[in-house]
């Protein structure tokens, strides 16, 4: 058995950490994109409402995400070479953490079906004008 050179909770908190930065640029996104279309939202949020808690949960979606996309594959690959037990997860964290970010912008800073008060500017699904047309909204 070797013996470990680094504290076994670096990676934790380094993922837990990255999983709850990616998740609030998740939020700020979503919410700038409502902001730049003015999405028309519910005038007084009860404390039942989803824009309510939609900050604290897309946080923690996102660090719960985080940590599984780093902890599955680095216990399946716990006896590979060291340039693969760092590159697959941490390839895996990042991929995981993107689809959160994009399927986060789709359903939450797009949303279908909901008014905006721009005039025209804004096509009526939601998507602003600065957002990457490759990309999915």
């Amino acid at each position: 058995m070797r013996k470990r050179d680094d504290p076994p909770w670096t990676a934790g908190c380094l993922t837990l950490l990255a999983g709850a930065a990616a998740g609030y640029g998740a939020h700020r996104l979503s919410r700038a994109a409502r902001r730049t279309c003015a999405v028309v939202l519910r005038e007084h949020p009860s404390l039942f409402d989803w824009w309510t808690w939609e900050a604290p949960l897309t946080v923690l979606a996102a660090t719960f995400t985080a940590l599984a996309a780093w902890t599955v594959p680095a216990a399946v690959l716990r006896s590979a070479p060291p340039p693969v037990r760092l590159l697959v997860p941490g390839t895996t964290l990042v991929v995981a953490l993107v689809a959160l970010a994009l399927a986060h912008f789709a359903w939450l800073g797009t949303p279908l079906g909901v008014g905006n008060d721009t005039n025209g500017s804004c096509a009526p699904d939601n998507v602003p004008a600065w957002w990457p047309h490759p990309l999915p909204a």
